[in-house]
C-alpha cells in the first residue's frame, strides 16, 4: 500500500490556507523520478529527457524539471511560449506538432528548438515558411496495432500522427538533398503505460528502421526519441514500471 504524501491533519490545514479546488504536487518525488530516469539512461552519454508540456503545463513544475536537467516537448505555440518564459533554450526544446499553423515553425527556430515533422507534406511547408534547419526529427507511424498493456493510444493504424515506412524513406532523401545534416527519429505509439515492455519494443522498432534507412539511403541517424510517457500507478494495487529494468532492455536493443 502506498503512503499518501499528506496526512489528514496536514490536509485540513492546507484547505484552511488555500481555497479549493487545488492540485498538490510532490516536489521531492518529481525530482527523484527525474534523477532515476537520468541515472537509468546514464549508459547513453547523449541522453536527455524532454518532458511533455501538455501533460502538466505548470511553469513551477517545468522549472523544477529544468533544474533537474530536463528539456521540454511542446505541441503548440502556447507551449513554446511557456517553455521560453521558464527559460528553456537551445537544445532544450522539442517541437512535436501536427496540422501546424503558420508561424509556429518560425517561432521554434527562433528559440533554437528541434523541429519534429509528423507529416511528409510539412517539409515543403517548413521550407517555404522559414527554411529547413540542419537538424530535423521525423515522426514514424508503423501502422497496425501496438498493444502493450493499457488501451491508451495503442492503434497507430488509426492514428493521424506520423509518417508511414515509405514516407520516412522518401522524407530522408528529400531532406538530405535540402541540406539536413543531422537526423532524429521519433514515435509515440502508447501513452502512459506502466509496462516494462513498451520502451524496449519501441526502441527495437526504431533501431531496426534506422539500420534499414542507412542501408537504403546512406543516411545515419544521431537521435532517437522514445515517446509515450512513463505511466503512473494510480491505484494502490497497480504496479509501477521498473525504470532501471526497461532502460537495461533498451540498451540491449541498442547493442543488438
Amino acid at each position: 500500500m502506498k503512503k499518501p504524501i499528506l496526512t489528514g491533519e496536514l490536509l485540513k490545514k492546507t484547505v484552511e490556507q488555500f481555497p479549493t479546488p487545488f492540485h498538490i504536487y510532490d516536489e521531492a518525488a518529481i525530482r527523484e523520478n527525474a534523477k532515476r530516469l537520468q541515472k537509468a539512461f546514464s549508459w547513453n552519454k547523449g541522453y536527455k529527457e524532454f518532458f511533455a508540456v501538455k501533460a502538466t503545463p505548470n511553469p513551477y513544475i517545468l522549472k523544477i524539471l529544468k533544474d533537474e536537467g530536463c528539456g521540454v516537448d511542446c505541441a503548440s505555440k502556447t507551449e513554446l511560449m511557456l517553455a521560453q518564459k521558464v527559460g528553456f533554450g537551445e537544445g532544450e526544446i522539442m517541437f512535436s506538432s501536427n496540422d501546424t499553423p503558420a508561424g509556429e515553425f518560425t517561432y521554434c527556430k527562433e528559440l533554437k528548438g528541434y523541429i519534429n515533422l509528423d507529416d511528409i507534406t510539412m517539409i515543403e511547408f517548413l521550407e517555404n515558411e522559414c527554411g529547413i534547419p540542419e537538424t530535423v526529427f521525423l515522426r514514424y507511424n508503423p501502422g497496425g496495432v501496438y498493444k502493450v498493456s493499457n488501451g491508451i493510444m495503442d492503434n497507430p493504424g488509426d492514428a493521424k500522427y506520423g509518417m508511414t515506412h515509405d514516407q520516412i524513406l522518401e522524407a530522408v532523401v528529400t531532406l538530405k538533398n535540402k541540406g539536413v545534416k543531422h537526423f532524429g527519429l521519433h514515435a509515440f505509439l502508447v501513452s502512459n503505460t506502466t509496462s516494462n515492455d513498451y520502451y524496449p519494443k519501441l526502441a527495437g522498432t526504431l533501431f531496426e528502421l534506422i539500420v534499414e534507412i542507412k542501408e537504403k539511403t546512406g543516411v545515419g541517424f544521431e537521435y532517437v526519441n522514445l515517446s509515450g510517457g512513463v505511466g503512473i500507478p494510480y491505484k494502490p494495487e497497480d504496479k509501477e514500471c521498473d525504470i532501471f529494468f526497461f532502460c537495461f532492455c533498451v540498451r540491449k536493443k541498442f547493442e543488438e
